[in-house]
């Protein structure tokens, strides 16, 4: 009889009877949070992710999510079916079967048949296709922030928080910030107004995508890191992930949706935040303030 790695016999009890041992899967950034398996069932092919609890107070990334917007991760690993409902029915991307889950521990899913996306390799269909599913998921607007099932926080909290988060995060990450360009950016944000909130995915990058090859349709495969956030946040993390010109082709194909904001005002002090939440692994400051 086989055995799901890592979960107890009490977790693995109610999950689908195991035809194969479960495969790990290489990981793709050496600072991971999960280990995942590719799991072949009874009942079909599954992916198995499971959380070492104990690294998420190492990553910048958590904790910075955790701290602006109350994520509580890994905690909210429990309530990722309710994630997944949410994307079936606002967003534009396929996203995997929800099987399981468990609070602060694990994730089951079924496997999505396809290619995993190449970040060389983007098309402009591709591009076209993200807008869209941004885009529609920035629809849906509200006026509390945070936790994205639980979004307690007010518009006027925004600038204190992330003040706050941006103190707490340059504490910690051990990298030589000037003193002058953190006080220019802390100035910033104290200015900083924004008034409507959508869901937003802060480790959006193209590793998170696979490609269903029967329909060349984008699948969203990661969807642990959704809150409830500024929609400029999310845009200024997208100018990193594209190149320009696809950028200019995410923002045409966006602004068939929406308006598109602008961010000039509060664009330094996002940049800061999601170096500091080591989004794409820079670690030269200067350079990552230049990029965009």
């Amino acid at each position: 009889m086989h055995t799901y790695p890592l979960l107890t016999p009490t977790e693995q009890a109610k999950l689908p009877a195991l035809i194969a041992v479960p495969s790990l899967l290489p990981g793709k950034f050496a600072d991971s949070t999960h280990q995942v398996f590719l799991c072949d069932t009874v009942d079909g092919c599954m992916v198995l992710k499971v959380c070492d609890e104990g690294s998420v107070t190492q990553s910048g990334f958590w904790q910075g999510l955790n701290h602006l917007f109350l994520a509580d991760f890994p905690n909210s690993l429990e309530q990722i079916g309710r994630t997944h409902e949410l994307l079936v029915k606002h967003g534009r991307c396929a996203i995997p079967d929800y099987v399981a889950s468990s609070r602060g521990r694990f994730v089951l899913s079924r496997f999505v048949s396809g290619e995993d996306v190449d970040a060389a390799r983007i098309t402009d269909v591709m591009v076209m296709q993200l807008a869209k599913h941004v885009g529609q998921l920035h629809q849906q607007s509200q006026s509390t922030w945070g936790n994205l099932h639980a979004p307690v926080y007010e518009a006027r909290d925004w600038s204190k928080r992330l003040h706050s988060t941006l103190l707490a995060l340059a504490a910690q990450s051990g990298v030589t910030i000037r003193k002058s360009f953190l006080q220019d950016v802390l100035a910033q944000v104290s200015a900083i107004e924004e008034l409507e909130f959508a869901p937003i995915m802060l480790d959006l990058r193209w590793d998170q995508f696979r490609t269903v090859v029967q329909s060349n349709v984008l699948a969203l495969i990661d969807l642990d890191a959704f809150v409830i956030g500024p929609r400029s946040l999310e845009l200024v993390l997208l100018e990193y992930v594209l190149t320009p010109q696809h950028f200019a082709l995410f923002k045409t194909t966006y602004m068939q949706m929406n308006n598109w904001p602008d961010y000039s005002a509060q664009k330094a002090s996002y940049q800061l935040l999601l170096f500091l939440m080591q989004i794409l692994g820079e670690t030269d400051l200067a350079s990552w303030m230049k990029q965009i």
